[in-house]
């Protein structure tokens, strides 16, 4: 009998309880994660909590716009503040820049980088830079359709636009379009300066197209900080389907 109970004891502290999870192994995995040796795991592993961070903040901004009645008090300040600014030589500057971020300017822009992307080899650059553009289009269309907000009309604009105003087409797509530029750089070369260079440049031009679209009346300041946020998660969701496949040598890139 005491032979039994001392059996079933052990079967019952041995047998049946989990065993705690180790810090140490919890360490071990984070360290081996964040480690140069595994780097396919770093770029995932970076590239979900940065997608994770931009929704999450595109989610509270867009919370908070909808949900106070008529405009927001910041976007009407910064909207009356802007129109003092207006002159006739700046307002044609302003109409100059904010072309970069149309459609007559990105899709052949976009083609004439996928081509020579697939001309030197690069083909799943090439690919995921064309599905990073086509998709950004029409994630910011799903967008403006579902939210559908009305444009800016403390004064008459200085265009013409036709559709929803949140998020602001033009800030998303040359986010997704000139950010995908940088990703492309930063993935096929490690020269620090080209890369310091690239990043500098785009961000002048995505932060001169948003403050465009403010100055000429046609958006609100917080529908181009929504278009950078959206188009900022849609390059990093491809940048890091870029590396993935790139590191994995599936395909020749």
């Amino acid at each position: 009998m005491e032979l039994r109970r001392r059996d079933s004891l052990e079967n019952v502290t041995t047998g049946n309880t989990p065993i705690p999870a180790s810090p140490s192994r919890l360490r071990t995995f984070l360290r081996r994660r964040f480690s140069r040796e595994e780097t396919l795991g770093l770029y995932l592993t970076v590239g979900f909590v940065a997608f994770a961070l931009l929704v999450a903040l595109f989610g509270i901004l867009a919370d908070e716009v909808f949900e106070v009645h008529g405009e927001n008090p910041i976007d009407r300040r910064i909207t009356l503040a802007v129109r003092a600014l207006h002159a006739p030589g700046r307002d044609a500057l302003a109409r100059t820049i904010t072309d970069l971020g149309d459609v007559r300017f990105l899709m052949p822009a976009a083609l004439a980088t996928v081509a020579a992307l697939y001309i030197k080899g690069r083909r799943v650059s090439a690919l995921l830079f064309a599905g990073s553009v086509l998709g950004g289009w029409l994630l910011e269309t799903v967008l403006k359709i579902s939210f559908h907000r009305t444009r800016p009309d403390l004064w008459p604009a200085l265009v013409t636009e036709k559709t929803a105003s949140f998020p602001s087409g033009h800030a998303t797509m040359t986010t997704v379009f000139f950010g995908g530029i940088v990703a492309l750089v930063f993935h096929l070369t490690k020269n620090r300066r080209a890369r310091a260079g690239a990043l500098f440049a785009v961000a002048v031009i995505v932060l001169a197209v948003g403050f465009t679209r403010i100055y000429l009346g046609a958006h609100w300041l917080t529908d181009v900080l929504a278009g950078y946020l959206v188009g900022l998660l849609w390059v990093v969701l491809c940048a890091t389907g870029t590396e993935y496949f790139a590191r994995r040598g599936r395909v020749k890139n």
